[in-house]
Parts: C-alpha cells; structure tokens; sequence
C-alpha cells in the first residue's frame, strides 16, 4: 500500500528478442508478497514475488502474427507452459492481449479462471513413490480395478499433500477495458539493477526447501546462474523444435527429401545383404552334407542366424521410414489446406480447474472437519479399552471409516468391490501358509503324472 501510494502506477517489465525465427515478447510482473499461505492456505510465504509470461510472433510479409503464448505456473515446465494461439483455452480481450488469471497469493499464471488443486510432495515421502506405483499397477493392470490413465494421478496424491490455487479472476484486473491500466518499462541486459545484482529480493529464510526464500530477481536464480527463461526463451518453452510457420513447409520438404535418400539406401543394402545371406545359405546347406566339417557348419550357421537377423532389421528400418515419410507428406498436405492440428497435441500434463461442487459437497466437506478427530479418538478408545486385540479392533475401524468415506463420495460400491478382493488376497495368503504341505504335495503329484504321461507317450510313439 505504501509503494502504491508513493507510485500508483501498475508496472510490467519488458524486453523483446529475436530468436529462432520468433520476436520474443517477455513480460515480467513483480509482486511485493507471495502471501499465498498466511492468506489464502496455501504451502508457502515469502517477501517478494517474480512472475512471468512470453508471447511468440512471426514476421510474414511485414506484418506481425502472435503464434504462441507460454505463462510460468509452479512446477510446470516445457511443452506445457506454452499455448498456441488459435487454442480455445487462450482466452483474450479484443482478440490481441492474452487473458492471464493470476493464483491468489502464488501468482501462478492460468489460462482458465477457476480453482486449481495443487499438491506438495515432501521429500522425505518420496521413497514411498516406488512402492505405491507397485502397488497400484499391480491393483489396475493385474486385478482390473480402476483405469491406468489415472495410476499417476492417484500416486500422486497419496504421497503428497493437497493445496488449492484460487484464480477465479475475481480481484483487480489491469489492461485494456479494465479499470486499471497497464505502464510498460523496457528492461534489458544494459540495466544495472537486472544485471548487475545477483543476490534475493526479500528476507532469504534458509528454507532448507525454497519454498520460503525470497525469489532472486528477473535475470538470475537464486544461487546466481542466469535463469533459462532469460537467455533462451525458446528453450524454457520447449519451443526450439517448432519450426515458425513459414519455415515448417520448407523443414518439411527437407526432411521428406532426406527420407527419400534413406530409403534408396536402404534398399541397395537390402539388395545386398540378401544376396549375401543366399550365398551363406548355400554354403551351410553345402557343409550340413559333411560330417568332416562339423565345427565349421557351426560356425557358418551362427553367422547366418546373425546375417539374417540383420536383414530383418533393415527390412524393420526400411518400412519405418516409408511409413515415417507417407505421414511427413500427408501432414505437409495438411498444413498446405492451412490445418495445423490439435492445438493442445503438444500438452503432456493438462491441468484444468476443479469442476463446480456437487450438492453432496457439503456433506464431504462436513465429514472431512470431523473425520480426522473421530479416528484419533477411536484410535485412544481402542488402546485404552482393547489393549490386547488392538490390531483387529483398529482393522475393523479403518474398513467402517472407509466406508462412511466412501458413502459420502459416492464410491461406495467401487470401496465394497475393492475390499472384497482385498480380502479374497488375506484369505488366499492364510490357505497358504497354513496348507503350504498339501499344496507342495499336490504340486509333486501333478509333476510325477505330468513326467509319466510324457514318457508313456514318447514310448508308445517310438
């Protein structure tokens, strides 16, 4: 409040840079506290806050074409970050300044207004990472329970602690049509206080994590190496492979040229080779009639197992290719008839706000506040009362708050499902262990009749 009173202005910072066919426009916003914990429940306070967001655009024919966007969100990073900009999720005001929703206190930047869950994962839980993907393949891949596509998801979460992102767009907004505008200051490389101090902007805490020490500022990391953001843009968007548009056409028919020439190639190879292999061929059928030359008919055999195994490579290669290039043309066609694709076929981790709550939210919401307090009380009534049977006595606790949980999720019939097989496996194991004999002599048994069936077989065959 006292900086705004003393300069009311609202101040990006900004630098343009030509790289790899694309003019980089970098904005840079400088907050004065990330307060994301002490005011909106979050994982981390700390004095000071640097955010930052890129816009892509290319030179065709004079004029200036935004392509891309990328905005800096947590720990999101590469492909992700970026958005092309004919993307639905980019939303922008009179078609020309990207609309960029700013987390409440974390200042993440989203393309979408809403409420994001976010999950921390400290770094002494991460050993049980492992163990849980185990698990949990072992129960969707093996047992049928659940759908792979959300293994990673659940692993996740059960190893990690969940916050939430609140950018629901609904505090101060600057820019064009909004009550408050934006004052542009060029930084660059030539500016003192970009380049020339290294040190944090705000109180460092020794956080042994980060997560509470100041940032350092636009330029630098915190232990004073240049940020990748700064000096290759491209790279922080993973956007060094994407060709600009008016030279994907040209990359294109170089690299289709490229799989012509491999195929020619590999096509004389093959020619060769299989001439080769026939001779060889020839030669261990030629050795196979001798007995004198036993050795030698091994060796050629195993050269021909070897020569042929590679004729098959380059037959495996050879189609590779001609697939490879059939896709190159029919997408160089594609892009011809002005059709890029998927805007979003880039995008390996998408993270959508939460969907509005359902009505039973409430309830969940109610029996989340008290769940954690009944279980610590069940669990001192238990030890007081049933110091002898206390396992079995907090086994049955966790299967009834299981259920109740699952009751107010919905889930309870996927929960039932799920213990019964749970259960089915505990059975199985006790059978086990305790008629381990009778499963060891009935396995015997069954080889015994297996190898006396086999060799009554060979005989009578014989």
């Amino acid at each position: 409040r006292e900086m705004q009173q003393k300069d009311p202005r609202k101040v990006y910072y900004g630098r343009v840079l030509r790289r790899g066919g694309y003019i980089v426009l970098h904005y840079l916003f400088f907050f004065a506290m990330n307060d994301w914990r002490s005011s909106f429940h979050g994982i981390n306070d700390h004095e000071s806050d640097w955010e930052q967001i890129f816009v892509f655009l290319t030179e065709d024919d004079g004029e200036l074409t935004p392509r891309w966007t990328a905005y800096a969100s947590h720990d999101f990073k590469g492909d992700d970050l970026r958005r092309r900009w004919d993307d639905p999720e980019l939303l922008r005001v009179d078609e020309t300044h990207p609309l960029i929703f700013a987390g409440a206190g974390s200042h993440a930047s989203y393309f979408e207004q809403g409420e994001y869950l976010m999950n921390a994962s400290p770094r002494f839980l991460q050993p049980l990472v492992g163990v849980t993907a185990c698990l949990r393949k072992f129960w969707v891949e093996q047992l049928g329970q659940g759908r792979s596509d959300h293994v990673d998801k659940k692993i996740e979460a059960s190893v990690s602690v969940p916050f939430v992102d609140y950018a629901r767009g609904d505090g101060i907004s600057i820019g064009p049509g909004q009550q408050h505008q934006w004052t542009p200051i060029l930084i660059s490389d030539e500016d003192g206080w970009v380049d020339g101090y290294r040190g944090l902007w705000g109180l460092d805490t020794k956080d042994p994590f980060g997560g509470e020490r100041a940032p350092s500022g636009p330029k630098y990391n915190r232990n004073g190496s240049v940020r990748l953001s700064w000096y290759n843009p491209l790279g922080w968007a993973s956007l060094d492979k994407v060709a600009p548009p008016k030279q994907t056409l040209r990359c294109l028919n170089t690299r289709i040229a490229r799989l012509e020439e491999d195929q020619n190639d590999l096509e004389t190879q093959i020619t060769q080779e299989r001439s080769e292999l026939r001779l060889l061929a020839l030669e261990v059928q030629s050795l196979q009639q001798t007995d004198y030359f036993s050795n030698l008919h091994t060796q050629r055999l195993e050269a021909l197992t070897e020569k042929q195994e590679h004729l098959r490579g380059l037959q495996s290669k050879r189609l590779a290719n001609a697939e490879t290039r059939k896709a190159a043309i029919s997408y160089r066609h594609r892009i011809e008839q002005g059709d890029w694709g998927d805007p979003q076929a880039h995008i390996k981790r998408v993270h959508h706000p939460e969907p509005p709550t359902p009505p039973q939210a409430r309830i969940v919401e109610l029996w989340a506040a008290i769940s954690g307090a009944l279980l610590l009380l069940a669990l001192v009534a238990v030890l007081t009362l049933f110091p002898r049977n206390w396992p079995l006595w907090l086994l049955g606790i966790g299967v009834i708050f299981g259920a109740i949980e699952s009751t107010v999720r919905g889930h309870l019939f996927s929960y039932l499902l799920n213990l019964t097989i749970v259960l089915a496996l505990i059975t199985s194991a006790i059978l086990v262990w305790k008629f381990w004999w009778i499963l060891l002599a009935l396995s015997i048994l069954g080889m015994v009749i297996f190898m006396i069936r086999e060799n009554l077989r060979e005989v009578l065959q014989s």
